[in-house]
């Protein structure tokens, strides 16, 4: 199934994880580190997910844990990170549920993304908003078939822990370039929406986003690749 990708647990697990609440039947607890999501939420998840075919069972079972991510701008939908961890496997995807029971699987998916926020008839009218909507879409439209996470410096990077010489020296470089240039996600209006930019590491790939967002949440993505070869650990299959 696009979106989800199972790994030994011997590899390294990194975790980009979104918390928040407002759904309808589940509540999070942040202070805690934790996620209450009630039977009936992973219920209806479930069973709207497996009737188009996406992985019902995962959800349905009791070990997977569904994070709310935190929306404030959608409405009538909670959007579910979904993780299950066991002794030797990891998996991970997205998916979203309505409060009259439309399932999708967001997870390399960016059309269930725009059907979302068109169902949903989001209105991004300031900056802040755009901003957030572009952060959400690419969190949750990623795939997990390698590590990707969103940077807001290039500190942010996860480089070597115990680099070799030239691997070092790469690094200095590459933080003395883009030191100015990688930046927090920024939205500039652009026509009747925005242009937001944001920056991302996929495995060993340093990749500006420009993001055009229209009024009603419909994202437009124009990635650009800047810079490969990262000296960064490799991944597979990591979140």
């Amino acid at each position: 199934m696009i979106g989800r990708v199972t790994c030994l647990l011997a590899s390294a697990l990194l975790a980009l994880t979104l918390g928040g609440c407002d759904a309808e039947g589940s509540t999070a607890d942040q202070s805690a580190g934790t996620t209450h999501v009630g039977t009936d939420v992973r219920e209806r998840l479930a069973t709207g997910l497996a009737a188009v075919g996406s992985d019902g069972e995962m959800v349905a079972d009791a070990r997977t844990t569904l994070t709310p991510v935190e929306a404030a701008w959608l409405h009538e939908w909670q959007v579910f990170d979904i993780q299950l961890e066991t002794e030797y496997r990891f998996a991970r995807f997205y998916a979203a549920l309505s409060n009259d029971g439309a399932t999708l699987d967001l997870s390399g998916s960016p059309e269930s993304f725009a059907q979302m926020v068109r169902s949903a008839q989001v209105v991004v009218n300031d900056a802040a908003v755009a901003i957030d909507v572009g952060n959400v879409y690419l969190d949750v439209t990623r795939t997990f078939d390698k590590a990707s996470y969103r940077i807001g410096s290039i500190s942010e990077v996860h480089w070597l822990p115990n680099p070799v010489p030239a691997d070092e020296q790469r690094r200095a470089d590459l933080e003395a370039q883009y030191d100015a240039l990688v930046q927090p996600s920024v939205a500039e209006p652009s026509g009747t929406g925005w242009t937001v930019t944001v920056w991302m590491v996929y495995d060993r790939t340093l990749v500006r986003h420009n993001l055009e967002i229209a009024a009603d949440g419909v994202v437009q993505d124009n990635p650009e690749v800047v810079e490969t070869d990262l000296p960064v650990p490799y991944s597979r299959g990591q979140a």
